[in-house]
């Protein structure tokens, strides 16, 4: 009995390796940048412009952006990415993408001079391909389906200054909870061979019981 309790576990296991989540602390559990990088359009380091910070509500975090000192240092884009290696998986293969945003500050513009949320794939040439736009104020879930075509690309969450009435640059963006999957679990083929060997062993132990 025991022993079929353990190979099914393995099997769920197996099966759950298969839909494994390809962005590394996407959730920022870490509650910090593991895993990510990050761009400020100007001449100071990300780090000492203060624009990207972690938000730690009793130990759940998430990642924010912000644009309150970018334009002080001659910037006009903050930039949040996660490079991601697909190579492991074929091509074509269907996946996932989900994250959670808000967007908010004090300009509330929303038209074409606002602060400005980007979200975009970058392929490994630099190209990106932008997936997701919102001026100013908002927040949701944004959840899109797409084909793998390239090894390694990134995803990239960028705050672009836009041309503020009043305080400048006062927009934050937090995200959080980003997760790249394939559409669709597939189990593994050893799955089936643990669920056979599970179901032979415990036959065996039947008949040897019953002598």
């Amino acid at each position: 009995m025991r022993l079929s309790i353990l190979l099914a576990a393995c099997s769920l296991f197996i099966s759950a390796q298969a839909s494994a989540n390809f962005i590394i602390n996407g959730d920022f559990k870490t509650c910090n940048f593991d895993g990510w990088l990050l761009d400020a359009d100007g001449p100071i380091a990300p780090a000492d412009a203060g624009d990207f910070t972690i938000v730690n509500n009793n130990g759940d975090c998430a990642a924010q952006i912000g644009m309150t000192e970018l334009g002080a240092f001659g910037g006009f884009i903050n930039t949040l990415f996660n490079q991601v290696n697909l190579s492991s998986v074929a091509n074509d293969t269907e996946l996932t993408l989900s994250f959670d945003w808000v967007f908010s500050g004090s300009d509330l513009q929303e038209d074409e001079f606002s602060d400005l949320f980007v979200f975009s794939i970058v392929d490994e040439f630099g190209t990106p391909d932008e997936y997701f736009i919102n001026f100013e104020d908002g927040s949701g879930t944004f959840t899109t389906l797409f084909n793998k075509t390239l090894d390694i690309f990134s995803l990239d969450f960028a705050m672009w200054a836009g041309v503020p009435e009043g305080n400048p640059y006062t927009s934050f963006l937090t995200i959080d909870n980003v997760s790249l999957t394939q559409s669709t679990a597939v189990p593994a083929p050893q799955t089936s061979v643990l669920l056979a060997l599970g179901l032979g062993f415990v036959a065996l132990r039947r008949a040897k019981h019953n002598k």
